[in-house]
């Protein structure tokens, strides 16, 4: 399964973050509160962070969006797109042959 965060998606973190070039930004896990996720009682988090050790990461004008080793079972069954929605961020988990969120197209 695969992880993408779309140029407009990154971009818009980068200006609300007041991100520079070589800042990292990690997507996690977390139990209480945050992103809803397709997993009952599981949210997303982010956060600036430099671990170094990243499972899977985009660079979008120089600046990490990445994913630790540890939480690599989000997407052992969904893409996770981050994208852009009518101006705000969002993080869409989709099943392989559905929908593509980042394209509209479908993925069959």
């Amino acid at each position: 399964m695969e992880f993408k965060v779309s140029e407009e998606a990154g971009r818009k973190l980068i200006e609300e973050m007041r991100l520079e070039k070589g800042d990292r930004i990690k997507i996690f896990t977390k139990i209480y509160g945050g992103i809803p996720t397709v997993f009952p009682s599981y949210y997303l988090g982010i956060m600036l962070d430099n671990d170094e050790t990243a499972g899977v990461e985009e660079v979008i004008d120089g600046v990490s969006f990445y994913l630790m080793p540890t939480d690599m079972w989000l997407i052992d069954d969904y893409d996770l797109h981050v994208v852009l929605v009518d101006g705000e961020v969002e993080y869409k988990f989709t099943k392989p042959g559905e929908v593509d969120a980042v394209s509209g197209a479908s993925k069959k």
